[in-house]
């Protein structure tokens, strides 16, 4: 067998670029694999469990179904990867009384690190660590002003979560265009919960890819809200406990990782403004507030759960 190049479209976005068959699975081609029931398991996890647990387990699915091939041999993921995200992720997975995947057997399908493993999930701990080069002595609330990548803006949100877990989780509304997940962390007394007529706000920045302050305000703020929190701010502890709040620092990763690369002061105002698709996220949105004004001179019209407007998906 030799190694061949990834082409299933839920495994675009791992770390590696060439796989083999059979997988670990014994599925001997992309084909098999994409009718899979494993292959389509992985690929509605996200609506599954809400976005919770999102693109890990993806990622860590895609490591057994398109294992790392290196010089024609298979290179096994590691497994204290897999043993974490299982901790962190059973109850998301008892929540909706679901068994863990087979396919995810930790012991089965994974190898020990003096084995020689990859770790799947490495992408999302991102290039460098923003805190790496901090003081030992710096307390836990500590928040440093840095420009975050988008692996690194993931991993700071997962980490601010996972500091303030009793008021925080992170969940994905989806993949963008290149498949990057478009990650949100929420704050509130039961977070991934509903309550009903409990006021909700979602922020969202990076809707221009190339224009990055407002999704480095809305990561400083979601550090803010955890650890002002945390030290017993009254004003800060009100907001939270009665209210449940969403932010999304990047509506438009990709056109970000297209401005990135181009640094600033050479991409021009234009480069990385719009999607991967072209589509500039400030004009088309639909319009829901003209659609409210105008039902609601209409008898008996309902303003909540307003429907798109028609005209919005006029020339899509």
């Amino acid at each position: 067998a030799k190694c061949v190049d990834i082409a299933l479209s839920s495994c675009t976005d791992v770390a590696y670029t060439q796989t083999i068959y059979p997988n670990f699975l014994d599925q001997k081609s992309r084909e098999v694999i994409e009718y899979s029931s494993e292959y389509i398991l992985i690929s509605v996890l996200h609506n599954l469990l809400q976005g919770e647990c999102n693109p890990d387990l993806r990622l860590l699915g895609c490591s057994v179904l398109a294992p790392q091939c290196e010089k024609d041999k298979v290179i096994k993921p590691c497994r204290h990867v897999c043993e974490n995200l299982k901790k962190n992720c059973l109850p998301a997975f008892d929540a909706i009384d679901m068994a863990w995947p087979y396919f995810l057997d930790c012991d089965r399908f994974f190898a020990g690190e003096e084995e020689g493993c990859f770790d799947p999930l490495a992408k999302l701990r991102g290039e460098v660590d923003v805190e790496e080069d901090l003081p030992s002595d710096l307390p836990a609330t500590f928040i440093q002003f840095k420009h975050h990548s988008y692996s690194q803006m993931v991993n700071m949100l997962k980490k601010t979560a996972s500091k303030c877990s009793h008021i925080a989780t992170t969940y994905s509304i989806g993949r963008s265009f290149e498949g990057k997940d478009l990650f949100v962390i929420e704050f509130s007394t039961k977070p991934g919960h509903h309550e009903l007529l409990k006021p909700e706000f979602k922020y969202i920045g990076n809707m221009h890819g190339n224009e990055v302050v407002g999704k480095e305000l809305l990561i400083y703020l979601a550090q803010y809200l955890c650890s002002e929190y945390l030290l017993g701010n009254p004003r800060i502890q009100t907001l939270i406990n009665n209210t449940r709040i969403h932010l999304l620092p990047s509506l438009n990763p990709d056109g970000y990782e297209l401005a990135a690369e181009e640094g600033a002061g050479y991409n021009g105002w234009i480069i990385g403004r719009q999607t991967a698709q072209n589509l500039d996220l400030n004009r088309n949105f639909p319009d829901l507030t003209a659609e409210a004004y105008r039902r609601a001179g209409i008898r008996g019209a309902r303003l909540d759960h307003i429907p798109i407007p028609q005209s919005y998906w006029w020339g899509k």
